[in-house]
């Protein structure tokens, strides 16, 4: 009876030891793929905010020529006069 007592706690230990080496190596995989996701996630963002950096200044020169034009046109006199000749040829 003690003999097989002794031999269930040698299993019983050598099963909480395999138990502890799969945690671990669990442990171990999941922080990889944190930090994985966390370099995907870092990269994404660099990414966006530069396209929205170029997004934005593509805009702002979009809009200094709009304005520009439009001052050009309304020093000449005619800037009312394109607009009705772009209504008629739609």
């Amino acid at each position: 009876m003690l003999k097989d007592l002794k031999n269930e706690i040698k299993e019983m230990r050598l099963s909480m030891e395999k138990m502890t080496t799969e945690l671990n190596e669990t442990n171990t995989i999941l922080q990889s793929s944190l930090q994985e996701t966390t370099k995907a996630i870092k990269e994404m963002s660099e990414a966006f905010t530069r396209t929205m950096e170029t997004i934005l200044t593509r805009l702002s020169d979009i809009t200094i020529q709009m304005n520009v034009r439009d001052t050009v046109l309304k020093n000449l006199g005619i800037d009312g006069v394109l607009s009705d000749i772009f209504k008629k040829r739609k």
